[in-house]
């Protein structure tokens, strides 16, 4: 049964933060304790503290961690150093979740806040995460004097073993320093986070969104423009950054972007019934009322909004929102004896407009000269994205919207080739409900399955070619799959792939599709039949594509494959024999690459015999 509970931490491992993942490790966390395996309740209880947080659920991590920290004081001997290290590390995600829920008694916050402290000097006077607490603690309750001395504390400690990573440190002194006034040392603290040099989980989304109230004080407009488009395709849907997201609905608000505020607000409004926390809430409905009073004073009253099954009027939503938002900070001004929270809520639910339109897309910034459409032939003929920016540019104020959607087309592929793979993913969603064809329509899916890989939106470019569903599509998922070592979903993709080559007629790229997906089952299982089935119908496939050029280098190919396969499973003389084939046939092939590969496992084929 322990064999089964590490399968369920190994199982959800493989999973992205969130529901389903905390699932699998809370039935591995019960067997374990049904067993009474005290190693594996530690790893599982830390493993899942660590989902609870990043998944958007912390308020069920306050009992496990409680239950670790309870299980450490009476035991502490039991515990590896490393167990330990990750308990006082997970300490500080504590903190931070413990001030956004009004319902726990300030009295409480601050013991659990002098007990950190305790154990971080017990654990060798590490100082510094310490401090960085206490300053956001003395920023959440309002304390200003408190807020500059912890902070100044927190800058001139030195780092130490137990201080958050480097790029959320700089992501919350830059916060500080922005609560503090001091918006050119944030942003220029900022710097490494913002270029990639430093980043994490978390980052640089989360400091990102710190920056743009503060790009917008300072009046920088067009960092700020880029900013909210690299952050919220980072954030987008996931509801533990929901605080994030209404951060990007109050600067649409204020840049006279409301129509793109809206789409966010409809799109997540969902996550709202599953908010982590209230404060998280409250910051979602601040920029959701923003976004909304905005549209009803530009005469936009009469929009409705979309609303678990039902439209709801722009102006009721509002009022809800602005409702619920000051009954959560009420509950926070009660619980810290003072109105602190109240007073920063108001300010950003006042917040103006600091410009009637800032353009977001490079496109949407171009001045027009000259013709769209010799922009256009000239621009797709040289993948010249000035040209075709302008095209865009063009048609779009001509009011030409067939044309301009298919010139962002040849835009989103001329972004790609220059390596902008954000640029490229906006201008293709910004074409696609504006395309008629079918076959421009799957290109442009295609495309922006392109370029969303390449910013590592995985899961929406899969989504993106199976709309397109046709054999190409589903090489090009497996490619993607296979790329991320998903094998067994990758062998699947592949086996789809060449069931609708066979049906199209093409037969080698059913071999080459079949081929892979071989080698993917052989990555992604142990069975032997499994893996040896897969082969034989690799070779019967292959047989029926005999007549094709280009068949001899598959077979090749797959008879080295398969040789380390039946290597592996071992299956030493028909590994020999298939690893013979592929000698003798890359010798024909005259693949100086191909021998050497076959020559190499032919020589550790023979060691095995001696």
């Amino acid at each position: 049964m322990t064999d089964d509970a590490q399968a369920l931490l190994g199982q959800a491992g493989g999973l992205p933060y969130g529901e389903a993942k905390s699932v699998l490790v809370e039935r591995a966390l019960r067997i374990a304790e049904t067993r009474h395996d005290h190693e594996l309740i530690v790893d599982a209880r830390l493993e899942l503290i660590t989902c609870y947080n990043f998944g958007g659920e912390p308020v069920k991590s306050f009992a496990t961690f409680s239950r670790a920290l309870a299980d450490y004081d009476a035991e502490p001997g039991r515990w590896e150093e490393w167990q330990v290290h990750r308990l006082l590390w997970q300490f500080k995600w504590i903190m931070g979740a413990i001030q956004r829920f009004p319902e726990i008694p300030l009295t409480r916050a601050l013991d659990a806040l002098d007990d950190m402290e305790r154990r971080y000097r017990q654990a060798g006077d590490l100082m510094h995460a310490v401090y960085s607490a206490r300053c956001s603690m003395a920023w959440h309750l309002g304390d200003e004097a408190g807020l500059a001395e912890w902070f100044h504390r927190w800058r001139t400690a030195p780092r130490d073993r137990l201080s958050n990573c480097q790029a959320c440190d700089i992501s919350h002194q830059a916060h500080k320093l922005g609560a503090l006034g001091r918006d050119e040392e944030a942003v220029a603290l900022a710097g490494p986070v913002v270029s990639g040099q430093f980043t994490c989980f978390s980052q640089p989304q989360s400091i990102l969104c710190t920056l743009l109230p503060i790009y917008l004080r300072t009046g920088r407009l067009d960092a700020a423009a880029d900013a909210h488009r690299r952050a919220y395709r980072l954030v987008q849907g996931r509801v533990g950054d929901i605080d994030d997201i209404g951060a990007h609905m109050s600067f649409c608000a204020r840049t006279g972007n409301e129509a793109r505020g809206l789409e966010i607000l409809e799109r997540e409004l969902p996550l709202l019934e599953r908010a982590p926390s209230p404060d998280d809430a409250a910051d979602f409905m601040v920029g959701a009322a923003i976004v909304l009073r905005r549209l009803e004073e530009g005469g936009h009253a009469g929009l409705t909004v979309r609303r678990s099954g039902a439209d709801v009027p722009v102006p009721e939503l509002r009022a809800e929102m602005e409702t619920v938002a000051r009954a959560i900070a009420a509950r926070f001004d009660a619980r810290n004896g003072n109105d602190a929270y109240s007073r920063r809520l108001e300010t950003r639910l006042a917040a103006t407009p600091v410009t009637d339109r800032l353009p977001l897309t490079p496109h949407a910034r171009r001045a027009v000269t000259g013709s769209p459409e010799e922009r256009w032939r000239s621009g797709a003929a040289r993948s010249d994205v000035g040209e075709l920016e302008e095209a865009v540019a063009g048609f779009t104020q001509a009011g030409d919207g067939a044309h301009a959607a298919l010139a962002r087309v040849d835009l989103a592929r001329a972004y790609l080739k220059a390596d902008r793979p954000m640029d490229a993913a906006e201008v293709a969603e910004e074409a696609l409900p504006l395309l008629e064809g079918e076959q421009d329509t799957a290109e442009t899916r295609r495309l922006l399955s392109r370029a969303l890989a390449r910013l590592g939106e995985a899961a929406r470019a899969v989504e993106e070619l199976r709309a397109v569903g046709d054999a190409d599509a589903f090489f090009e998922i497996a490619d993607l799959l296979s790329g991320r070592d998903d094998d067994r979903e990758a062998a699947a993709a592949y086996a789809e792939a060449a069931e609708l080559y066979r049906r199209d007629g093409n037969l080698l790229r059913a071999a080459v599709a079949i081929r892979l997906h071989a080698l993917n089952t052989y990555y992604g299982y142990d069975d032997a039949s499994m893996i040896t089935y897969a082969y034989e119908r690799a070779r019967q496939t292959l047989d029926a594509a005999a007549s094709h050029p280009g068949v001899a280098a598959e077979r090749a190919r797959l008879a080295w494959e398969e040789a380390s396969a039946l290597n592996w499973l071992g299956l030493h003389e028909a590994a020999v024999a298939r690893c013979t084939e592929a000698l003798e046939a890359f010798r024909d092939l005259d693949d100086e690459a191909g021998i050497e590969m076959a020559t190499a496992l032919m020589e550790a084929l023979r060691e095995q015999d001696d």
